[in-house]
């Protein structure tokens, strides 16, 4: 009997650019864990209810319509309409009512960003009492299961207004997209908010999409009663022409009404203080460059923002540049932290900081800038309207001082703020090791925001270094998706930062190649690498330790594509080179005595592969200790030459070690752990535990085609084994059906000539042998022959 595909073998680090790591073979496996008992009635709303809500009685009763608060089945609808237009209290409203049923859980989630949807996911995963350990796709799919497996629920999606994040118009190659992580079930209420006309008919029903306009007047008229705190006293010809000037639109509404009841301003005067704000706004507007920029804000919000900024600056300076660099970070679950630290690069005293930020944050909030929001760990977080950081960085994009009458400063302009942005983000995300991991994913969606703000300011170190630090997170956490967005983002701005031969610029790339080879596109990280190699050559000479590396993680690539001769070439070199510079006990050196064993096993050599990887455990095991994370992929190693020598109980024996340590050091859902659990099954295959291995790859292969994709390596390497099993276990037809899939997508990814591919058409041909063989065995039975002898 032919073996299965050899066990998914892990070599030692290798390293990439300054100090990048990769794991070799080393790929997001995703657990399907069992549900927790669903704890009833959970609440995750991050705002207040809005006591002062004005009714708008047709949008409600349209709601209520489509989504039925007594309905027992499930449903779902979108409030759609131009920023500003009251979606969110709208869907506010309809979260509390829902709220006070007591039978129903609610849950709202920010939707403007995949970043932003990840971290209240967090957030209701910990209310839930999930795996703390499970991380990134791991943790969605569990939260979308838990939600799922309510009785009764509601989940509000805000801010929707992304759509190709959900999968809708995305280009061929996006293959991903959160949809996927959206409750369905035979109960439950999803309800969304976007500006896009077009979620209706896509993400919900063409008929179940509901615009959100302006108010009518009697309800614009409530709504300024109640936002200026004081009993109308205008004549109504007056109130009703300044609402005509706001457009009716409860954000403008609002913000006026709150500059009027912070000044005691009146109708009149604040229609006469629009007016001029619309005159200089329209002096600002008058070049065709800016009306290529402007962004999606209303006139009359950009005009009432005019006003209440200029009053904010005389009364506060603090909380005017506060306001300022809020504008260039996440408009949601902004933690208190950025404004303390906004403050300290003030110059403003430690002992002065709560002081300053409260009279700050007092400020903002009485003209409507800011609102607060809950936090599940009781720390103090807030939010943003969106128009309103639109608007400010329009402002400033636009700030003329010979219009705003102001001296010219340094400390103005885009520039200014949103470099400051930089400098506060950058101060708050640390370096990702697992300790900080939480403090990073707390940060992380304003860390990725200031990706926007690369080409505004001067702050090119401090960006790369940014960069640099959400890459190595998500590289840790296996984000690999995500990582390759920040990478490829971190390459175009060190290019034209740079240029294309400065040391950062080469860093990126190796970044990017990393990213590509740990999503098993091998010829995209060799295209990478060859450059990186010829670069650093180029620059720094043959021997210097940068040009090693870029060698070493040539070859790890070539070995990826089966050009196992050449990986072997380039390792010889590479652990000669690093000897001579580093000695033999180097952690580099020993990574490339790890890396040339894992080649010798490809190429069957395996009693030269277990004798270095003996001298490799003896090493890393007196340097690193028994439990580093390096010294188990050493062991795993080990076991996997065992497994290839036929020592299937040894092998496993290691494995179920491998498998224990990993879990408790790197948590369920690492990809080294999932690696284990894949190394596992062949050795169960291998004693003829069929069941257990097909319960383990099964398990694995369809969360690798889910997350990993259907033609990654990984992916394809366990339907070999998978299909192996089946036809062990008499399911032939099935078996040909998985390896014939298996073949097709090999020979397009992997390409014709490479082992895999070779390897798994040969059985695909053997087997397709047998099956003709059976099927004419069945036709003679039936015809009274067989084995080709006559029944006459």
């Amino acid at each position: 009997m032919e073996l299965p595909a050899p066990c998914q073998r892990e070599i030692g680090n290798t390293q990439f650019g300054n100090n990048t790591t990769i794991h070799q073979d080393n790929n997001t496996y995703n657990l399907h864990l069992p549900l927790r008992p669903a704890r009833p009635f959970i609440h995750i709303i991050p705002y207040p209810r809005n006591e002062d809500l004005v009714s708008r009685p047709d949008l409600v009763e349209k709601l209520n319509v489509l989504l039925p608060q007594t309905s027992r089945a499930y449903c779902s609808a979108a409030l759609w309409g131009l920023g500003g237009s009251g979606k969110t209290q709208i869907a506010l409203n309809y979260a509390y009512n829902r709220r006070d049923k007591g039978t129903c859980s609610v849950f709202w989630v920010h939707a403007d960003s995949e970043a932003t949807f990840s971290q209240d996911y967090k957030t209701i995963a910990q209310a839930f009492g999930v795996d703390q350990q499970l991380k990134g796709e791991d943790l969605l799919a569990a939260v979308r299961d838990q939600i799922a497996a309510q009785p009764d629920w509601v989940l509000v999606l805000d801010n929707a207004d992304d759509l190709q994040i959900f999968g809708v118009d995305q280009a061929p190659e996006q293959t991903k997209s959160l949809y996927q992580y959206i409750p369905r079930a035979s109960v439950g209420t999803v309800l969304w908010t976007s500006r896009d006309a077009h979620i209706a008919g896509t993400l919900v029903g063409s008929r179940r999409g509901i615009k959100v306009a302006r108010m009518k007047s009697d309800e614009a008229e409530e709504l300024l009663t109640i936002a200026r705190d004081l009993e109308a006293n205008e004549e109504e010809l007056e109130t009703a022409a300044l609402l005509e000037e706001l457009q009716w639109l409860p954000l403008a509404i609002t913000q006026a009404g709150a500059y009027m009841r912070r000044t005691l301003t009146s109708a009149k005067e604040y229609s006469s203080l629009l007016a001029e704000s619309k005159r200089r706004w329209e002096i600002l507007k008058v070049n065709e460059f800016d009306r290529h920029r402007r962004p999606n804000v209303p006139n009359n919000v950009l005009e009432t923002w005019g006003i209440s900024i200029d009053r904010l600056r005389q009364e506060s300076e603090t909380a005017y540049n506060i306001l300022h660099v809020l504008a260039y970070v996440t408009n949601q679950n902004i933690p208190h932290e950025i404004i303390t630290t906004i403050l300290k690069l003030s110059d403003i005293q430690p002992e002065q900081l709560d002081a300053e930020a409260t009279k700050a944050i007092t400020r903002l909030k009485e003209f409507s800038f800011l609102g607060m929001q809950r936090t599940e760990d009781g720390g103090r977080s807030y939010e943003m309207h969106k128009l309103v950081q639109e608007a400010a960085r329009y402002g400033l994009s636009l700030w003329q001082p010979s219009v705003f009458d102001k001296v010219p400063s340094e400390k103005e302009g885009q520039g200014y703020f949103s470099g400051i942005a930089v400098q506060v983000i950058l101060d708050l995300f640390p370096d990702s090791e697992p300790k900080t991991w939480a403090q990073c994913e707390k940060y992380l969606a304003h860390a990725v925001q200031m990706g926007d703000w690369a080409g505004l300011n001067e702050r090119q170190a401090e960006i790369n270094l940014l960069f640099r630090r959400v890459s190595r997170f998500f590289l840790d956490r296996g984000r690999w998706r995500e990582k390759e967005l920040v990478d490829k983002r971190g390459l175009e701005f060190d290019r034209k930062t740079w240029g294309g031969k400065h040391p950062n610029t080469i860093t990126s790339m190796s970044h990017l190649a990393a990213t590509y080879y740990e999503q098993g596109r091998y010829n995209e990280a060799e295209a990478l690498e060859v450059q990186v190699l010829d670069l650093q050559r180029e620059i720094f000479g043959d021997k210097h330790p940068k040009t090693v590396r870029s060698i070493a993680n040539l070859a790890s690539t070539y070995r990826e594509q089966g050009r196992y001769e050449e990986a072997e070439a380039l390792e010889v070199q590479v652990l000669g080179l690093r000897r001579e510079l580093f000695g033999d006990k180097h952690s580099e050196t020993i990574s490339t005595m790890a890396s040339l064993a894992s080649t010798y096993a490809r190429q069957g050599r395996y009693r030269e592969a277990e004798e270095i990887e003996v001298g490799v455990i003896d090493l890393r095991q007196e340097i690193l200790g028994k439990v580093h994370p390096d010294t188990i992929t050493s062991l795993a190693n080990l076991a996997s030459t065992h497994y290839e020598q036929g020592r299937y109980k040894e092998a496993e024996e290691i494995e179920v070690g491998v498998l224990d340590l990993r879990r408790q050091i790197l948590g369920k859902e690492h990809p080294d752990t999932i690696k284990s659990l894949a190394n596992l099954a062949s050795a169960y295959y291998e004693q003829g535990r069929y069941k257990e291995a097909e319960a383990l790859d099964t398990q694995v292969l369809d969360l690798q085609r889910e997350i990993l994709g259907k033609e990654h390596p990984d992916t394809l390497g366990v339907m070999h084994n998978l299909a192996w099993t089946w036809k062990e276990q008499g399911r032939l037809s099935d078996a040909l059906i998985l390896m014939e899939e298996c073949v097709q997508c090999q020979r397009s990814t992997l390409g014709p000539e490479h082992p895999y591919t070779v390897k798994s058409a040969k059985f695909l041909e053997m087997w397709k042998s047998e099956d003709h063989s059976l099927e004419s065995n069945e036709i003679h039975k039936q015809s009274g022959q067989v084995d080709g002898e006559s029944s006459e």
